[in-house]
């Protein structure tokens, strides 16, 4: 059975997520672009140029626009439609005010992009809008789901016999198809707390929270790694702001506050 978090996520995925957060309130503001998707611009620059193709235009709340592009190595001639297949790709995806790309521009043509150009867009997506990525890439949410759920499952089962490798390595698979499940995030961290490998721990606790910030369990084992790795002042900030945030586990984070304090202070002798 399915754990309710990801029965939740497995219900809405066929829904479209928000659009992201408008700019910061103060930035200047622009004019709607006439950017299409599709379309491919060239910039003179000095003796050479370059070149980018709009992938796709996401309006933003407060009426501007931002646009998804690819960008091209640095080229010596003016780029064509027809040279462009052959051009080197500098960065496959990047998402940049649409007026700003405009400006200075020169319109070479429009064509529309394969899903083999998307891979970047694709990964963008996967890690920030899900619903949208399986529309994009015409995926069933709900066998992601359960797929991702068989990994992690046998990550657990595999990690309980003491095969902490081959678990972690189910709970990659579980991730790399849902970026958003934090459990198999957790899981595969609290493995590599087990192993010694605190980086890694830490790097995914990272990861987890932020996917879920209020994750408790994440939070702590966060401060943990960090104290494990002699980065003491970093994990007394991370105690007491759990005593603050966390109040059903005050005494924990207190314990652990009081740990790293009486640490640093040996340290200091």
């Amino acid at each position: 059975m399915l754990p309710r978090f990801l029965q939740r996520l497995a219900a809405r995925l066929t829904g479209s997520a928000p659009p992201p957060e408008p700019p910061a309130k103060g930035a200047a503001a622009t004019s709607t672009s006439t950017l299409k998707k599709g379309d491919v611009l060239a910039y003179r620059n000095a003796n050479a140029w370059r070149a980018v193709w709009v992938l796709e235009v996401d309006p933003w709340p407060d009426g501007t626009s931002v646009a998804h592009c690819l960008s091209y190595q640095q080229l010596d001639e003016k780029p064509t439609l027809e040279s462009l297949k052959h051009a080197e790709v500098l960065i496959w995806h990047s998402p940049i005010d649409a007026d700003g790309v405009s400006q200075g521009s020169e319109l070479i043509g429009n064509r529309q992009p394969a899903e083999d150009d998307l891979v970047g867009f694709a990964e963008y997506l996967k890690l920030t809008d899900f619903p949208r990525y399986l529309e994009l890439m015409g995926q069933d949410g709900q066998e992601i789901v359960r797929q991702a759920n068989a990994h992690y499952l046998r990550g657990n089962e595999l990690c309980e016999q003491g095969r902490k490798e081959e678990g972690i390595a189910e709970y990659d698979a579980a991730v790399e198809l849902f970026p958003l499940f934090f459990e198999a995030i957790d899981n595969r961290a609290f493995t590599r707390m087990e192993l010694g490998n605190f980086q890694e721990a830490l790097d995914d606790f990272e990861q987890s929270l932020q996917v879920n910030p209020d994750g408790e369990a994440a939070f702590f084992s966060k401060g943990e790694c960090l104290m494990r790795l002699g980065e003491l002042a970093a994990a007394e900030a991370i105690f007491a702001e759990g005593m603050e945030r966390f109040p059903g586990k005050k005494a924990l984070f207190g314990e652990f506050l009081g740990r790293v304090r009486a640490q640093q202070r040996s340290g200091n002798k």
